[in-house]
């Protein structure tokens, strides 16, 4: 993993980025800290990118296609960091060169794997559920435990968490769905065989209903047209000064592999200042202590104590009500009726909206007044100081280091464009 934040006044951008990297595999885990996330998009030109989560695209480190790109654009400037990003992201796709079809084919078919695998691993996870639990007769459910997993992961591609409808993405025409049927389909039976034999092998017959293999077959769709990104996938932040913009803007893109000559992406934030617009603060990945900053509380804090106070609320006033004298059953339950824990939690959010609020007033709004006003310098150090935050927590909690090393910080103004601030660690 890795820390990044994005902190933009009317006169600056700073861009800072940790330089760790973890690597795991079986039973085994090694961090580094020495990888570059940090880059200048266009030599010259007022704009640099951020990279988080995973350092490559299809088996290409993202470094490298950052570099081909700025050969491809040299002596070029665009009008708006919307048209360098989009630019950037066309280059991706529009070039076979970098992505041969055999190459998008081979990290289709990875794409699919990865989902396969996934339900697998809870297929694995939900039959050892049972065995701890004493499930009885295990192997007479194990074709309804397979059934269920296929189902939770085939709605997680249909529904957001929110329980709101998930569509395909718009970097896709119409259409894209039945092209990779039509391209794919033979490739995603045999993974789906492949998938069924493992699990086979392990577990000895299991039933598979046509339905089951229906959802199976759209996850194999879905794992690339879908606005989900449950595949290994990359962050990529643009941010600076097209020649065009009097203030800064960042754009911030989710990005998979190249699939049918299209990169799978999605535009997750976008923010351009403006003339009386306040700062912008805008971590990314690991952003806990980030956020405890800005705010003044742990979210997981936050969430917490909304539970128990909750709870507290209910326990309280069923107690009350019981505990009242000379009232009738009707009146006992028209009276927990009015203080269920549906109602409860509505006064509730209106209690927290208040804490909110003063929260905001005397903590976060003096931060970002200060923000506001920075030199560009200072915007710097404070960008990397959030970075340390994050860093600083994993080194005295005794957590696994995916945060550290030294810091990469980028400050970026029209007037003297891009200065890039990278520290390298000692041999």
């Amino acid at each position: 993993m890795t820390s990044e934040v994005v902190l933009m006044n009317r006169q600056a951008v700073a861009m800072a980025a940790d330089s760790a990297v973890t690597i795991s595999g079986h039973e085994w885990i090694k961090t580094y800290q020495s990888v570059d996330k940090l880059f200048p998009l266009v030599e010259g030109q007022p704009v640099a990118v951020m990279i988080y989560n995973n350092a490559e695209i299809m088996s290409t480190p993202w470094e490298t296609v950052i570099s081909l790109y700025r050969e491809a654009i040299r002596g070029q400037s665009l009008d708006t960091v919307q048209d360098y990003a989009e630019d950037f992201m066309n280059f991706i796709s529009g070039n076979p060169d970098l992505f041969p079809p055999d190459h998008q084919d081979t990290e289709f078919f990875k794409m699919v794997a990865v989902a396969y695998t996934i339900i697998a691993e809870d297929f694995e996870a939900q039959v050892q559920r049972l065995q701890e639990t004493g499930g009885g007769r295990i192997r007479e459910h194990l074709s309804s435990v397979f059934e269920y997993v296929v189902g939770q992961l085939h709605q997680d591609y249909q529904r957001y968490p929110d329980d709101s409808a998930r569509g395909d993405l718009d970097c896709f025409p119409k259409g894209m769905p039945e092209q990779i049927r039509r391209r794919y389909g033979g490739e995603i039976e045999h993974l789906i065989e492949s998938l069924l034999g493992a699990v086979r092998n392990e577990y000895g017959p299991i039933a598979v209903s046509e339905q089951t293999r229906d959802r199976l077959r759209e996850i194999g769709v879905f794992v690339a047209t879908r606005d989900a990104f449950f595949e290994h996938y990359t962050g990529v932040v643009f941010a600076g000064f097209g020649a065009r913009e009097k203030f800064p803007a960042m754009r911030s893109y989710l990005t998979s592999g190249v699939v049918l000559g299209m990169l799978k992406r999605k535009n997750d934030r976008s923010v351009d200042m403006t003339a009386d617009g306040g700062p912008v603060v805008q971590p990314f990945a690991q952003d806990r202590m980030i956020k405890t900053f800005l705010t003044g509380m742990d979210e997981y804090q936050r969430r917490y104590i909304y539970g128990e106070t909750l709870k507290l609320s209910v326990n309280i006033a069923s107690d009350i009500v019981h505990a009242a004298p000379n009232l009738s059953d009707t009146q006992r339950q028209a009276l927990l009726r009015d203080y269920s824990e549906t109602s409860m939690r509505s006064a509730l959010n209106e209690f927290f909206r208040s804490i909110d609020a003063y929260q905001y007033a005397v903590h976060t709004r003096p931060i970002y007044r200060a923000i506001g006003s920075l030199p560009k310098r200072e915007l710097g150090e404070t960008a990397a100081s959030l970075i340390k935050l994050n860093s600083f927590q994993q080194k005295v909690m005794h957590a696994i280091e995916t945060v550290g090393g030294p810091i990469d910080v980028a400050v970026i103004t029209r007037n003297g464009g891009l200065e890039l601030k990278r520290d390298k660690p000692g041999l």
